[in-house]
């Protein structure tokens, strides 16, 4: 039997990773938007319009013995963190009440929050600052709570970078601080090649990083990002004083995935 992938919330980072399980397994999507589910099925997908807090009847007509990749984020406009995290919540346990096989959640990294200096490794502390850090880690501790019930991958990403996509073009011809903050980035593709093998293979019931394996300092890297992508540079302050901000340490993740990442340094993303 071919094996059910439901992506919830088909976004920018879902295209990469359908394309990638296209032929393997039967893909289905959720998307906010008619338009947008006339688009997927034109692709040979599986579309249910559907919005975090509706009736998961639809959705939850896929999921038994299936994987469900969770990749809703909160959305930078959204300031009732409350309902979004309530409503994950809810749609877990409904799937889970009809028996879903694995459930992937796509974390961040923010979790950890600023504050720290440290490297940090896949078993340290949390610290989260926002509000969407924050509900990132009640839905992750909810999630490893249900392990017993359902098989879980938690995969915490750095920001992301894709070849239609790099934090450069945000931040061209701005003035800016803490030029010294180290990086924390990840390559789509590196991405893709991570949840591939945990969706098609054996579920981690644990908590993975994904990040590159450098971290230059941002008042260094995005000025030469910048001019290699011939835009206008940012300018920083700081950028002579000593390395700081966290490190994410991903070096165990990508080898318990036995995977070296194609973009372990961040000057090969531009």
């Amino acid at each position: 039997m071919t094996q059910n992938v439901v992506i919830s919330g088909y976004g920018w980072l879902a295209s990469y990773v359908g394309n990638a399980l296209s032929g393997k397994v039967n893909i289905v999507g959720t998307t906010r938007s008619q338009q947008k589910r006339l688009a997927l099925q034109d692709q040979g997908i599986t579309a249910i319009e559907y919005a975090l807090g509706e009736d998961t009847s639809a959705l939850c007509n896929h999921l038994p013995n299936a994987t469900l990749l969770l990749n809703i984020p909160p959305g930078r406009r959204n300031t009732d963190l409350a309902s979004y995290t309530n409503n994950m919540l809810q749609l877990i346990d409904a799937a889970i009440s009809v028996k879903v096989a694995h459930i992937v959640f796509i974390s961040t990294t923010s979790v950890y929050g600023d504050a720290t200096n440290e490297v940090v490794s896949e078993v340290s502390t949390t610290q989260p600052q926002t509000a969407s850090a924050k509900a990132h880690v009640t839905i992750e501790d909810y999630l490893l709570s249900k392990r017993g019930k359902v098989d879980i991958s938690i995969v915490r990403l750095a920001g992301l970078v894709g070849p239609d996509r790099h934090p450069a073009r945000s931040l061209s011809g701005k003035q800016l601080d803490a030029g010294n903050k180290r990086i924390n980035l990840v390559h789509v593709y590196d991405i893709v090649s991570a949840l591939t093998t945990i969706i098609c293979g054996k579920p981690l019931n644990d908590v993975i990083h994904l990040c590159s394996l450098s971290h230059p300092k941002r008042g260094i890297y995005y000025v030469d990002a910048a001019k290699a992508m011939d835009i206008d540079a940012p300018r920083f302050s700081d950028t002579e004083a000593e390395p700081a901000g966290k490190v994410i340490d991903a070096a165990q993740s990508w080898a318990r995935l036995n995977i070296t990442p194609e973009y372990s340094d961040p000057y090969r993303m531009f």
